[in-house]
């Protein structure tokens, strides 16, 4: 049988640190199915789903912890998971700039059940309007019966001159 693992890492990067982690996974009878790994400032954060037998799954737990300056978490999950049609779409959000923001949106989408599969924000300051404005683009997994226009008057009510729309 095959161990599914959910790894998370972050730490400092280092020449080869990525070949290094797939080499080990495949030495171990291992593949990666999905990963999302970046890097910022000399440091890599990522997150990999690996597929490896059973009797090697605490093996390569015990390799990726050997790591120097990194954390490396590592969560089982055998258990298949019910199939739910999810459709993967981008919203854009604009907005005046507030504290906890992020936080309100995030919030919003997790109470609806959305899953948030990427985010990116900046802020910008305008000194002719005398504030800072707010820009946000979310990947998110919505349920393909997912009601769209009912999604974005939800996000929209985090604050009151908020723009929200689906990109392509």
């Amino acid at each position: 049988m095959n161990s599914h693992l959910t790894i998370t890492l972050a730490g400092k990067d280092h020449p080869q640190l990525i070949n290094q982690l797939a080499a080990k996974t495949h030495e171990l009878g291992g593949k990666w199915l999905v990963s999302k790994i970046s890097r910022l400032d000399q440091q890599l954060v990522g997150i990999i789903k690996v597929e490896i037998p059973d009797t090697f799954a605490e093996k390569l737990e015990s390799e990726f912890n050997k790591l120097s300056d990194f954390y490396v978490n590592i969560v089982k999950s055998d258990q298949p998971q019910a199939f739910v049609k999810i459709e993967h779409i981008t919203l854009k959000v604009e907005s005046s700039d507030r504290p906890g923001i992020v936080n309100d949106i995030t919030n919003i989408l997790h109470d609806i059940g959305i899953n948030i599969d990427r985010i990116e924000n900046h802020r910008i300051g305008v000194p002719d309007l005398g504030k800072t404005l707010f820009f946000a683009e979310l990947s998110i997994d919505v349920p393909s019966q997912t009601n769209l226009e009912q999604l974005i008057e939800s996000v929209q009510q985090v604050e009151g001159d908020m723009r929200v729309e689906v990109v392509d």
